[in-house]
């Protein structure tokens, strides 16, 4: 090749991929358009409902916010803790219930999840080491405001990925359908479980092929069952769980010691996160949503207009655009080929 069109392909290749890139994120940019919220950048967005003061509540873990009781939420620690439920009012923090839960191994529980049935499941499914082949999800009638003991159903889980460290559970509350999403340094994976969760048979959790940021540390679903919230300790991204859990949005979570929890409200309009620690409050963050959230006494009718959520470029264009880059790359390698012939 002259060497003077060589000069020429280098940095054409370099601006064909410079293209690429631009065109992948404002695809991105459209699809998130509706939802991106930035919660650092505008504190007006974001507000603390309350302060978790109670010391019992020091490893802050897993989050449910109530539909039938108003104004409470569910808290659990994490490992080394009291197998202990605790019911707080969203006014205060205060407690306003404890449920102990007895009879069961209580190693790592990390995820709290409400179903549309009135139970509440707890994941005692950590494993920060890989070491586990207990993981469990306990079942119980939800506690309300009041003090009690109970024995939970008890539903031995597994992962077809092998061992794993899940610290977040999603349950639909309109299906009960659940899925539980891993948590690694490069990156998790949302698992599906079965319909049927027996007591007496371990159910193992297959993979979905869905993708999720590293380090999840707890995930939450709308009253309608569309959408779903997976934090990580940084911010959130939202998944239209109708579309095969396709990203539409990213929230950006204010900034917290260890941030653990987060739960979608029953209105389906914000969400609250915690941290671990004595002293942190539960931030109310806004949700935003491509399509409204049906409230949790109600029932969101279905879309199947998937393409919109990307905004006016559709969700199949970024493959299009790098396909068509590809193709000139490869023409003008072809010209300048034949340029070389005398």
């Amino acid at each position: 090749m002259n060497p003077r069109h060589r000069r020429l392909l280098i940095p054409g290749l370099l601006i064909a991929l410079l293209v690429v890139v631009l065109l992948a994120s404002l695809v991105g940019r459209a699809g998130a358009a509706t939802t991106s919220q930035d919660s650092d950048a505008d504190p007006a967005s974001t507000s603390v409902a309350c302060t978790v003061d109670d010391p019992r509540i020091d490893e802050q873990s897993g989050l449910a916010v109530s539909a039938t009781h108003a104004g409470t939420a569910y808290v659990i620690n994490d490992s080394g803790s009291e197998p202990e439920v605790y019911a707080l009012d969203l006014e205060t923090c205060d407690v306003v219930g404890v449920t102990q839960i007895e009879d069961v191994p209580w190693r790592d529980p990390e995820a709290l999840a409400l179903d549309g049935d009135g139970t509440l499941w707890i994941a005692d499914t950590g494993d920060n080491n890989a070491v586990r082949d207990d993981a469990m999800l306990y079942s119980l009638p939800e506690p309300g405001r009041a003090d009690g003991q109970v024995t939970p159903g008890v539903h031995p889980v597994a992962f077809a990925t092998g061992r794993e460290d899940v610290e977040a559970l999603l349950v639909d509350p309109t299906s009960s359908a659940t899925w539980v999403v891993t948590k690694g340094w490069l990156g998790g994976e949302v698992l599906a479980l079965p319909d049927d969760l027996p007591t007496d048979a371990v159910s193992t959790a297959t993979s979905t092929g869905v993708e999720v940021p590293l380090l999840v540390t707890d995930a939450a679903m709308t009253p309608d069952g569309r959408y779903a919230v997976v934090r990580t300790y940084l911010d959130a991204t939202l998944y239209d769980v109708r579309a095969d859990f396709a990203a539409v949005g990213s929230i950006s979570l204010p900034t917290q010691p260890q941030g653990e929890t987060i739960a979608v409200e029953p209105d389906g309009t914000s969400v609250l996160v915690g941290s671990e620690g004595v002293g942190e409050p539960l931030y109310r963050v806004p949700l935003v949503t491509p399509e409204p959230v049906a409230p949790a006494d109600a029932t969101a009718p279905a879309s199947d207009d998937v393409d919109a959520a990307f905004g006016p470029f559709g969700s199949a264009t970024l493959p299009v655009l790098v396909g068509v880059t590809i193709v000139c790359l490869l023409a003008g390698s072809l010209l300048l080929a034949r340029r070389r012939r005398p």
